[in-house]
């Protein structure tokens, strides 16, 4: 299938052997091409994405009856695991200093599995257009249902309304960020802490200092490039950090290429990325760094 469709109800079956039937186990196929999706436990409950869909869908009509909006669709290993990003381009906030200014985006991201690597997920955050970088991040953003169970999925009025409000005291943050200095050692430091160095010879990069260069390791060099590249477009501070970090989670550039085996897991691995950071974001180094440049900060 050249177009990716989503929104299909995924079949499901009991799985016999020569010596019977597999009581504690299905199969999870797809309605059209009848492949499997998944192989999962008895207990794992079906959730078809248009049951997600027509909820979050529901709640933009009510919410935001006129706002634009257009639809991207993802799928990972033949459909095993799918995504959909709602994008809003006209709820945009500017981020903005003496040196940049960049807009964002709302987008809600609709994120399921039929083979038990993942909950149902719908999460909230901004993209943004100058780079199409993607932030998701925070706790309540996120509503998570897993395969499991009787669970309905609920109206999803309150968590938009919720996520609406978030986005803005987020972006509030965001251009506290834009315009906070960030020394370029804590930078280093920062990166040192949240990617150890276990190499004794890390690669050469001409324009690092011989010190810096000791401290971080492959990953933390192309993290720090990926920074120094921000901070000649949007100057040198935390918003630009951050935005590096944003970047390697959203993009299979040059730098942070990934790999050519399984072409059609690449959202699937970026996803993995974006965990990541959100692990960075969240971690104490972070916490650290925000509380030492901005007493005024507040963490996400």
């Amino acid at each position: 299938m050249s177009v990716i469709d989503l929104d299909f109800n995924p079949i499901v079956h009991n799985i016999s052997t020569v010596h019977g039937q597999c009581p504690n186990h299905k199969a999870i196929l797809h309605p059209e091409t009848n492949n499997v999706l998944g192989i999962v436990g008895s207990k794992f409950r079906v959730i078809s994405n248009p049951e997600v869909f027509d909820k979050v869908e529901g709640a933009i009509d009510n919410e935001l009856p006129h706002q634009n909006y257009h639809v991207i669709n993802h799928q990972s290993r033949g459909y095993a695991r799918t995504w959909r990003e709602y994008v809003f381009p006209d709820i945009e906030r500017q981020i903005k200093n003496d040196k940049h200014e960049t807009t964002l985006g709302f987008r809600i991201i609709v994120d399921n599995s039929f083979d038990g690597s993942g909950s149902n997920k719908v999460l909230f955050g901004a993209i943004d257009f100058f780079c199409t970088n993607g932030m998701i991040h925070g706790e309540f953003d996120v509503f998570k249902r897993v395969h499991k169970g009787s669970h309905e999925i609920p109206n999803m009025e309150g968590i938009l309304g919720q996520a609406l409000a978030q986005y803005s005291n987020q972006v509030t943050r965001y251009n506290i960020m834009a315009n906070t200095l960030l020394k370029h050692d804590d930078a280093i430091k920062f990166i040192e802490k949240i990617l150890p160095n276990k190499q004794e010879d890390p690669d050469d990069l001409g324009h690092m200092h011989s010190s810096e260069r000791i401290r971080l390791n492959r990953m933390g060099h192309k993290l720090y490039d990926q920074y120094a590249d921000e901070v000649q477009v949007r100057g040198n501070n935390l918003w630009s950090l951050y935005s590096a970090m944003t970047f390697f989670a959203s993009h299979d550039s040059t730098r942070f290429g990934l790999s050519r085996s399984t072409n059609d897991t690449q959202h699937e691995r970026l996803d993995r990325r974006n965990t990541r950071v959100n692990s960075w974001i969240k971690s104490d180094a972070w916490k650290t760094l925000i509380h030492g440049t901005n007493s005024q900060m507040v963490t996400a």
